[in-house]
């Protein structure tokens, strides 16, 4: 399986799991509070009924008790308006506490007027609060430490599967997230050394040639020093190919590179700018010695034993840098001094401007 496809089902399974699990704490912790403020809304109805009926109890004989009885009789019907299928109803109207049973037995003992009958009415009433107060009491501690349980193992799955989510997801994710970003790097330094060298000769190609010759250009016309590019090409280099084959060409090119490489000076640049032609780059160099390297490169081609398998000639095309020049139009120049030197047939060296006849 790819890191990709088990990625991608580790997200289906994590990430659901996590967002179930965090809406059940939701849900859950929202129910406590629910459930809690029904708690404290009940207890506090029992309590304001017990205060009611306690102020009955203790009001002075012949003052009205209908306000008071009217207050008593709102927190019982608020009280048996709760759900029938609610916890706090099957409370209040248990049979062992029969609270809206004395609740009624006590309004009609203070309706009555009999003191005794109000009395034990009274004590019924409060032993029915306090036994459901009690009853309520006890299922809220149940019910919260139970819900408070169940809250904290789902939280603390929760933190489970964002630990998993976190190391078999995003650590792996991000790294492999890592590890393709140095891969591309690695490929884009492959592809520039690959543009700017070429495989065959292992010599710079024409991007780096642009390069370095602006660079060079910048510096003589800065400093006023000579500056000569050369460029060579092998003539009828197509005609070679096709007779002799490709291998038989390239092992031409690459011996040429070779040797003419090994023969120039180090201040020097050599470049392969496409098929067969070749520039140098010399600074620091005149017209004169320029032509001298280049009669010298000549006289390798037809003395070397390793170039004597395919015999080859070549065209040369000299220019020099002048004030005000820049890499391109040095570069024009000596295209076109190596135009003119291929008029002039195969050996012959043109230097660019120049009207007389050509060396060669």
């Amino acid at each position: 399986m790819r890191f990709q496809d088990a990625a991608r089902l580790r997200y289906k399974i994590t990430l659901p799991l996590i967002l179930v699990l965090a809406l059940a704490a939701l849900y859950l912790f929202h129910t406590i509070l629910i459930e809690r403020k029904n708690l404290i809304d009940t207890q506090n109805l029992l309590s304001g009924l017990r205060t009611t009926a306690v102020e009955m109890l203790t009001a002075p004989e012949g003052l009205s008790h209908d306000s008071t009885i009217q207050i008593f009789n709102s927190i019982i019907e608020e009280l048996q308006n709760y759900p029938e299928d609610s916890r706090l109803s099957n409370l209040l109207d248990n049979e062992n506490s029969n609270l809206f049973g004395s609740a009624d037995i006590f309004l009609k003992a203070i309706t009555s007027g009999d003191n005794k009958a109000t009395t034990a009415a009274a004590r019924k009433l409060d032993s029915s609060i306090s036994m459901v107060s009690g009853d309520i009491c006890k299922i809220s501690d149940y019910f919260h430490v139970n819900r408070v349980k169940y809250e904290y193992g789902i939280l603390f799955l929760i933190c489970i599967l964002v630990a998993l989510h976190h190391f078999l997801v995003d650590r792996p994710m991000h790294e492999e997230l890592i590890r393709c970003a140095r891969e591309k790097e690695v490929s884009k330094s492959t592809i520039k050394k690959l543009a700017e060298r070429d495989t065959l000769t292992n010599l710079p190609g024409r991007m780096k040639f642009y390069e370095e010759s602006e660079k060079a250009v910048s510096t003589a016309t800065r400093y006023g020093s000579d500056l000569a590019l050369i460029k060579m090409d092998i003539h009828d280099f197509k005609t070679i190919n096709q007779k002799h084959g490709q291998k038989a060409g390239d092992k031409i090119l690459a011996g040429f590179a070779r040797v003419v490489r090994k023969n120039l000076r180090r201040p020097d640049s050599f470049f392969r700018v496409g098929g067969d032609k070749f520039i140098i780059l010399a600074p620091h160099t005149s017209v004169t010695n320029a032509k001298n390297l280049t009669e010298k490169i000549n006289k390798l081609i037809s003395t070397t034993k390793s170039l004597k398998a395919v015999p080859f000639t070549m065209n040369t095309g000299i220019a020099m840098c002048e004030h005000g020049e820049t890499g391109e139009s040095l570069l024009k120049k000596v295209d076109l001094a190596l135009n003119e030197s291929k008029k002039y047939g195969p050996g012959t060296v043109y230097t660019h401007p120049e009207s007389a006849k050509p060396a060669e």
